[in-house]
């Protein structure tokens, strides 16, 4: 039974040396490659969103297809292509943003608000 452990053991620390010395091979290959690649390193990739899209540009969705992409949220391209533009616009200025209310009419016309609001709840509750 004592040998058999012993040579289990053995078994062990012969495989431990051996995926020790394959990790140490697979580490000196890769040092060894480690020159940059000109073929790959220096390429861009390609924009495939642009290359496609003349593809594509003509071809008609059938109704089931555009509802479910409606239902869903999903937009074309064309749609995409114009919120980026619409994106790269300055937004046009607002006139009604400068308003500006003096103190005193901010609490007249709200004080009239509830004033009005009051009676029309009093009328509501009274005649009904």
């Amino acid at each position: 039974m004592e040998a058999r452990n012993k040579e289990q053991q053995e078994d062990i620390v012969n495989m431990e040396a051996r995926n020790k010395k394959e990790r140490e091979d697979i580490v000196n290959m890769e040092a060894e490659n480690e020159e940059p690649r000109e073929d790959i390193d220096d390429m861009e990739a390609p924009n495939v969103s642009s290359s496609l899209s003349p593809l594509y540009e003509n071809v008609e969705i059938p109704w089931w297809k555009t509802a479910l992409n409606f239902a869903c949220g999903v937009k074309s391209a064309q749609e995409r292509q114009m919120e980026e533009q619409a994106e790269e616009q300055p937004e046009p200025e607002r006139p009604w943003e400068h308003i500006v209310e003096e103190r005193k009419y901010f609490w007249l016309y709200n004080g009239g608000a509830i004033a009005l609001a009051a009676g029309g709840i009093f009328m509501w509750g009274f005649y009904s």
